[in-house]
């Protein structure tokens, strides 16, 4: 059956949290969904820095000729970072990660691995498209700013331009390449677990009105005691906690400023202990029909409680000052 997009508007679920708390469980479950498809990684193209957010807040928050140029070429060769990599750095990353599995010696070529030409249908094309649209003209010309030792510079010209008028031109890029992909897939669903997307709710929904939120959260020390692990968070207790703290404080902010129904929050908890209620919650927010098949996916690993194991008594204090109210907001026990 060939599922149709009313007015070639695809239906999108960004789910999004502080990072190890969910976000890639709830993918996993809905994307069991015969009408949902997902990617197996993060995309990074919509809310990572130089990405179409980044450019869409600092586009119309300041301009010259000069910062005009800049920006567009740093969208530019963010989306062709991530749409192809060259050869020798694919070599090169799968040799330093042999000798540097962490990274945190030499870090290889910035999104080694994404090749999103690979998964995504037409993203080059729709990418430079992007750009030819936002972009006015270019001509031969440098200035003192000009990257370092281009051979022919060119200057990219683009006028100011109002909020609603970019916030359209970049929603429907974003559109584009979600809806061909669904239609590739034969989906009605597109669900994806960008970390942090929450941080850019207010964003998102400017550029996709129709898409739904999804917000989980987890005991925040149980969060702590994850990303002291990671290669891509604080590996000291108190900066981790003061890390996910303001994320979370953050967090609260943006949903105050929020339209009514346009988010839904639940906790990792709460999907691992009760998975049914949970999900057919979850789905009746999102619009999509609850399946059985959801309660196949194995959510026993969750490490409830990790915390406590991971941290003696000293530290676990210091996470009681440093996360109280976040911990008291949320809901959970104090020490």
């Amino acid at each position: 059956m060939d599922y149709v997009m009313q007015a070639d508007i695809p239906k999108i679920v960004f789910i999004g949290g502080t990072g190890r708390c969910g976000t890639n469980i709830t993918k996993d479950i809905l994307s069991q969904h015969p009408k949902v498809a997902t990617h197996p990684f993060e995309y990074r193209f919509i809310i990572d820095p130089d990405g179409i957010v980044d450019f869409y807040r600092s586009y119309t928050a300041t301009w010259s000729p000069y910062l005009a140029d800049r920006r567009l070429k740093r969208l530019e060769n963010l989306l062709a970072a991530l749409s192809r990599e060259p050869a020798y750095h694919h070599w090169l990353g799968k040799l330093l990660k042999q000798f540097d599995k962490s990274g945190k010696i030499i870090s290889p070529r910035r999104y080694y691995g994404w090749r999103l030409d690979r998964h995504l249908p037409n993203f080059r094309e729709h990418s430079q498209a992007l750009i030819e649209e936002l972009m006015d003209f270019s001509f031969s010309a440098r200035w003192v700013g000009t990257e370092s030792y281009t051979y022919h510079p060119q200057i990219y010209f683009a006028g100011p331009k109002r909020d609603e008028e970019l916030a359209t031109i970049l929603g429907k890029f974003v559109n584009k390449v979600i809806l061909d992909f669904l239609k590739f897939q034969n989906k009605e669903f597109y669900v994806e677990d960008n970390t942090w997307n929450f941080l850019f709710a207010r964003e998102l929904l400017q550029l996709a009105p129709q898409s739904k939120l999804l917000h989980i959260y987890r005991d925040p020390r149980d969060v702590v005691a994850s990303f002291v692990q990671q290669n891509w968070a604080p590996s000291e207790l108190c900066q981790a906690a003061e890390w996910y703290k303001t994320m979370m404080y953050h967090w609260f902010n943006i949903r105050e400023q929020l339209p009514v129904g346009s988010y839904y929050e639940y906790s990792l908890e709460s999907l691992v202990d009760s998975p049914k209620q949970t999900l057919e919650n979850l789905c009746k927010f999102v619009g999509l029909s609850y399946d059985p098949i959801f309660l196949e996916v194995d959510l026993s690993k969750s490490h409830q409680g990790r915390w406590r194991e991971d941290f003696d008594i000293d530290e676990q204090k210091i996470l009681q000052k440093i996360l109280g109210d976040v911990i008291a907001k949320l809901g959970y026990k104090e020490l």
